[in-house]
């Protein structure tokens, strides 16, 4: 198995993440010009706002529309979200659900007050997710019953936020059902006012908004987890620091069960015999090399030297392209 074999499975999501600095975007948008050369229809994602995808393509898609990118044979789209309208992106994905200081106070109530205590908890237990996992995981919402691309390329953020990225679901599902029977108490106690002192029978669509948004969190939670829909590539350099930052990263995908067979060991220094300092790079990163392979004995490793030059453009990461997925 290679990362050639990606071209080849029906993968709905694409997510390619790592610590920063390690070239995870060159992987992202090489890996997303493969694909759209192989025929399918792909969407590449960014929240980062230093644009890094509009820099790695040398083009410019801070407009926060879908942009098709230019030079690449087949169907390949670039999105990157401005954080600036990350509120509204989020809603218009899975509705907006009420917040909790949006429910009065009854006092004691008999159950209001343990879920309201539940609510409390859940938001200490797992912190919410900040603006760019929010939005990343939105649009993972968005597209997951989405047929307008067979494969969305996820370039996440560094690694600390990809691991709350990756809490968003567990989260929103313990969050959502305690907001629903929240809802459902209350929705319920002021029908039965209105039928004793009359007034507007307007239907509450709160609930139903719940429900839907919950019903798409577990819907993308199960692709998330179906290995022939959903692989993580983690990408990293031949530094132990970077190696154990990537086996954290990895304990994460476990709990979560996200599929993750495939490693790119990037940067890695080549051979010099005319540079001490070289050499000593090289056999650093070797040994380093022969650590993550031990540490990841399932994964397809694929090791790629770093290259003299800047990987921009479409030139370069077509170039970039050829170790990352040989013929």
């Amino acid at each position: 198995m290679s990362l050639k074999d990606i071209l080849e499975m029906d993968l709905k999501y694409l997510l390619v993440g790592g610590k920063g600095g390690v070239g995870k975007t060159s992987v992202a948008s090489s890996l997303a010009i493969a694909l759209a050369e192989h025929g399918r229809r792909v969407l590449i994602i960014s929240t980062d706002p230093a644009h890094s995808v509009s820099d790695s393509f040398e083009m410019d898609f801070s407009s926060g529309e879908i942009t098709k990118v230019k030079g690449v044979v087949g169907d390949l789209f670039a999105l990157e979200i401005n954080p600036a309208t990350a509120g509204e992106e989020f809603s218009k994905a899975i509705g907006q659900p009420m917040g909790t200081d949006q429910f009065p106070q009854f006092g004691a109530i008999p159950g209001l007050s343990e879920l309201q205590q539940g609510l409390g908890q859940d938001l200490q237990s797992i912190p919410p997710p900040g603006m760019d996992e929010a939005l990343a995981f939105g649009k993972i919402l968005e597209y997951a019953e989405d047929d307008s691309y067979d494969t969305i390329v996820l370039d996440t953020a560094p690694t600390g936020h990809t691991l709350r990225l990756l809490n968003i679901p567990e989260f929103l599902d313990s969050f959502l059902g305690r907001m629903l029977k929240m809802k459902t108490f209350l929705s319920n106690a002021m029908t039965m006012m209105k039928s004793l002192f009359g007034g507007d029978q307007e239907k509450d669509r709160t609930v139903e908004t719940l429900e839907a948004m919950k019903e798409k969190v577990l819907i993308a939670r199960d692709k998330l987890m179906d290995e022939t829909k959903t692989q993580f590539v983690k990408v990293l350099i031949p530094t132990m620091m970077s190696v154990f930052e990537t086996e954290r990263l990895a304990e994460e995908l476990n709990q979560h069960l996200i599929p993750h067979k495939f490693s790119v060991v990037n940067m890695i220094n080549p051979q010099n015999s005319d540079c001490p300092y070289c050499m000593h790079r090289h056999n650093e990163h070797q040994k380093n090399i022969d650590y993550i392979k031990s540490a990841f004995p399932l994964d397809q490793i694929t090791t790629i030297e770093a290259f003299d030059r800047e990987i921009r453009g479409i030139d370069m990461l077509k170039e970039f392209n050829s170790k990352l997925i040989p013929e």
